[in-house]
């Protein structure tokens, strides 16, 4: 390649850097909230707050990266829901891994996207209470083992629950499960094993409703189609 060429090409990188990095980062808001309200929230092992709650993240942990200088999130995110006299619930916030390739085509590398910007989880209470759970003057009894083919509460509310994933094709619709609001699109939701009502609502549009049966360990995945309407 010809000296002057290789100047130009050189120069053309360098104004795709230098607009990229002189670009305002943008940021996105990443809102756990739990019913009831008031739960521990532990992200990757570090605490976060209590629900509802709020944090300020890149944009690039929401959507795909379209060049090497995106905020990108090189690992999966997993959070730790816990309330006393409530079963301890982990979420896994991302899906990945993705790969991504620098602007020179040498270097390539993976990433993980955030599911959603807006997680709603409704937590189990517990058949009996936890120390954490007893109030002042009270005294805990004594902890017998479990008698065989005695299950845990925790391990008995697991296992009469099943996950449902709701996605639609434009993002933030409201979902109402039961007749109750309860988050917006896209979001997972552990619900009892049994018949429930799924809305999906977008202004100016049609709901779009399912019945379904959930089963236990089971994981459903509903996708709100509304261009299918005229």
């Amino acid at each position: 390649m010809q000296p002057s060429r290789r100047l130009c090409l050189y120069a053309l990188l360098l104004s795709v850097v230098c607009a990229t990095l002189s670009q305002p980062a943008h940021a996105d808001n990443l809102t756990i909230a739990t019913d009831p309200p008031g739960a521990t929230v532990e992200v990757d092992g570090l605490l976060s707050g209590t629900t509802p709650t709020h944090a300020e993240l890149p944009g690039g942990y929401f959507h795909k990266t379209h060049t090497a200088f995106a905020a990108r999130l090189e690992h999966p995110v997993v959070a730790r829901i816990s309330k006393p006299g409530y079963a301890t619930q982990q979420v896994t916030l991302t899906d990945g891994p993705f790969e991504w390739v620098a602007i020179t085509g040498r270097r390539r590398g993976n990433y993980f996207l955030l599911k959603s910007d807006h997680f709603s989880i409704k937590l189990r209470e517990l058949a009996g209470k936890d120390d954490s759970a007893i109030g002042p003057g009270e005294k805990p009894g004594p902890m017998l083992p479990p008698s065989n083919g005695e299950k845990s509460a925790a391990e008995s509310l697991k296992a009469e629950t099943g996950a449902v994933i709701i996605s639609s094709d434009s993002p933030g619709c409201e979902i109402y499960i039961d007749g109750k609001f309860v988050g917006q699109t896209p979001s997972t939701f552990p619900l009892d094993t049994g018949t429930h009502h799924i809305e999906v609502r977008i202004p100016g549009k049609e709901t779009w409703e399912r019945t379904l049966e959930v089963l236990r360990n089971s994981q459903i995945n509903l996708h709100a189609d509304f261009s299918e309407q005229h």
